[in-house]
């Protein structure tokens, strides 16, 4: 293997190495997406739950109507 075929390889490892050690603490000194929730509380957003609870209980029950008007009119039909 002559030296000129090994610099291109010598050349990516430096540049892995260098990947390798240096991002990590670059990293470091950014902010991580998310790193502030721990500190935050669920409290204000009680009334979207309220709201999202409400809604769901108003699906279920005109589904359960529509289910015994449909009940109501095959029972019709099959006279």
């Amino acid at each position: 293997m002559s030296p000129l075929s090994r610099q291109p390889r010598t050349g990516l490892l430096a540049l892995l190495w260098l990947a390798v050690t240096a991002l990590p603490g670059l990293a470091q000194g950014v902010a991580m997406p998310g790193a502030g929730l721990a500190g935050q509380s669920l409290r204000p957003y009680q009334f979207v739950f309220l709201a999202y609870a409400l809604a769901w209980v108003f699906v279920l029950g005109w589904v359960v109507s529509v289910a015994r008007r449909l009940a109501r009119l095959e029972r019709r039909l099959g006279e």
